[in-house]
């Protein structure tokens, strides 16, 4: 199972749930409220160099900073 990032739109705190699919309703855990964004979230990986990178970063701006490959 993925683990998805969340921010309450509600009292604005960020939060991690392992979830099957992204149709599953998912709740803050300190409020309570089903008013929840999904975030983008970043992998990091590590090289066969031993250096560590995150994926789809591509070092660039662009509308979002780059890291979704909007470019």
């Amino acid at each position: 199972m993925p683990i998805y990032e969340y921010r309450c739109n509600q009292c604005e705190r960020e939060f991690e749930r392992y979830v099957q699919t992204a149709q599953v309703a998912v709740a803050c855990p300190t409020c309570q409220s089903a008013r929840v964004t999904r975030r983008l979230s970043v992998v990091g990986m590590l090289h066969p160099g031993g250096t560590a990178a995150a994926a789809g970063m591509s070092g660039g701006g662009g509308c979002c900073g780059g890291g979704c490959g909007c470019r």
